[in-house]
């Protein structure tokens, strides 16, 4: 139940935003939006203000000229937090697979729906793995703690299998692919692991594993291109979740608690059973069409 770490060498010092059960935590003063991606193969998204985008820079700069294995790029967009948007979003690796970047052009196939946003679909492109699938939507963010999240999910085209990359299926091979759950949050609490929280020798600080979010033992395994629906359910309590660094959330449930009632983005993670952001692709890379959807929904 691990992810690739990403080691940080100084305070990200991450803006809180105020919580509101209606609407995506993001503050209107974080109106720079960052993918944070490391050599070590895991990629962050994050919504900061000027402040933390220059101390951002910094940490990344520092990282890349220590001398050590572990090398970062920052990918800056801007945005405007008051215009929250219903729409879901892929995330795809680029071809270093290192990087990942959304799909917003038309050209890049973007998720689309066709039944008034109740379900969200996206094709697969060949040797393209694909990393997350989420959305700020204001009625699936804000304060979701104690909900229940369901997905239905369905794969449909002509591909034999679904791969995932750098051993993360089982933390040796490829396999299984595995879709999650899936949510950050700008507010969280908590020590890093190991403790007291202080970065030690390129530990993060604490709060900043806590963050990040995946469902543990509530998955789908990726089988075949044409094994139709599956349905997910998870509740938004620390029993089944971890955060970046691996840790349980039955371990930091205060941690957690913050994040839950913070929720900025929310929705699914590609990967496998060892690293759950790894990213999917369809295996052979022959296959014509292959499609994923979904029909995401939080109940009280």
């Amino acid at each position: 139940m691990r992810r690739v770490v990403l080691a940080l060498v100084t305070s990200l010092g991450l803006t809180v935003a105020g919580a509101s059960a209606a609407g995506a935590d993001i503050n209107l003063t974080q109106t720079t939006q960052v993918t944070l991606s490391c050599n070590d193969g895991h990629s962050a998204l994050l919504n900061v203000d000027a402040t933390t985008l220059t101390s951002l820079s910094a940490d990344v700069t520092s990282i890349n000229s220590s001398g050590t294995a572990l090398s970062c790029m920052l990918d800056t967009a801007s945005i405007d937090p008051s215009m929250e948007t219903t729409e879901w979003t892929v995330y795809d690796y680029n071809p270093s697979n290192q990087a990942i970047a959304p799909r917003n052009s038309s050209r890049a196939m973007p998720a689309t729906t066709t039944d008034g946003g109740l379900t969200w679909q996206f094709p697969f492109k060949p040797d393209v793995y694909s990393a997350l699938f989420t959305t700020t939507d204001p009625s699936v963010t804000g304060n979701q703690y104690g909900k229940t999240l369901t997905d239905t999910i369905t794969l449909s085209g002509d591909a034999e299998t679904f791969i995932t990359q750098h051993g993360g299926g089982d933390c040796v091979h490829n396999v299984p692919a595995v879709v999650r759950f899936y949510f950050t949050s700008p507010s969280a609490s908590g020590p890093s692991y190991p403790p007291p929280g202080p970065p030690i020798n390129g530990v993060p600080p604490a709060g900043f594993y806590t963050q990040f979010w995946w469902s543990d033992a509530v998955n789908i395994q990726m089988v075949s291109g044409s094994q139709g629906q599956g349905q997910l359910t998870e509740k938004m309590l620390p029993a089944d979740w971890s955060d970046w660094d691996g840790q349980p959330a039955s371990e930091f449930p205060l941690a957690f608690t913050q994040a839950a009632e913070h929720v900025q983005s929310i929705g699914l993670s590609f990967g496998g059973d060892c690293f759950f952001e790894t990213g999917v692709t369809p295996s052979p890379d022959t296959f014509t069409n292959e499609n994923f959807s979904s029909k995401f929904a939080v109940m009280n």
